[in-house]
């Protein structure tokens, strides 16, 4: 029996945060014997870069939390998150739309907050470009991490654009197609 997408993606991608955040963890840690303020984990980077949607909506939310509190906030918003990527690709295979509400007015609002959050990826990328230009970058390490954690936002703020903004308009012209035929 075939593990389904919706199940494996969620599956995968905790396991990934997880992972990431105990890397964090472990290098916070070992740099605060040296530095009290050893700045940004790569490995923290890298984990927003992979779940740029969730950045802000996580900076809002979880930061308050007691303890470890907000890093298992943070894994089970990723679960859901991923698990509702799967179900939007598996959408699109199927219906070619993703999945949305069906009432109107909701499908447009959460059209608009996708598109929406699309925009505020493409914002804040270009906001740190402007404001710090190319990182100095030490080693071929340090491109490592830097091309994951620049392309990995670039992608989700054009997919999260292209497909809630094909969605609105789609929502758009079939609302106007209704109104002509009646």
């Amino acid at each position: 029996m075939p593990l389904k997408l919706k199940y494996a993606l969620p599956l995968v991608q905790t396991l990934v945060a997880v992972a990431l955040l105990v890397w964090t963890d472990r290098w916070e840690r070992a740099l605060m014997r040296i530095d009290d303020m050893p700045g940004t984990p790569p490995s923290f980077t890298l984990l927003v870069a992979i779940n740029a949607p969730l950045a802000v909506p996580t900076a809002l939310a979880f930061r308050y939390l007691p303890g470890s509190w907000n890093d298992a906030a943070v894994v089970v918003a990723i679960a859901v998150f991923w698990y509702w990527v799967g179900l939007n690709i598996e959408s699109w295979r199927q219906r070619r739309r993703i999945l949305m509400f069906s009432w109107t007015p909701l499908r447009l609002s959460g059209d608009a907050i996708g598109v929406g959050i699309g925009v505020v990826c493409a914002l804040v990328l270009s906001h740190d470009f402007v404001l710090y230009g190319f990182p100095r970058v030490p080693s071929l390490t340090g491109w490592l991490w830097f091309i994951p954690c620049t392309s990995l936002p670039i992608a989700w703020s054009v997919v999260l654009i292209l497909l809630f903004g094909r969605d609105c308009v789609c929502c758009l012209l079939h609302s106007k197609a209704m109104l002509d035929a009646s």
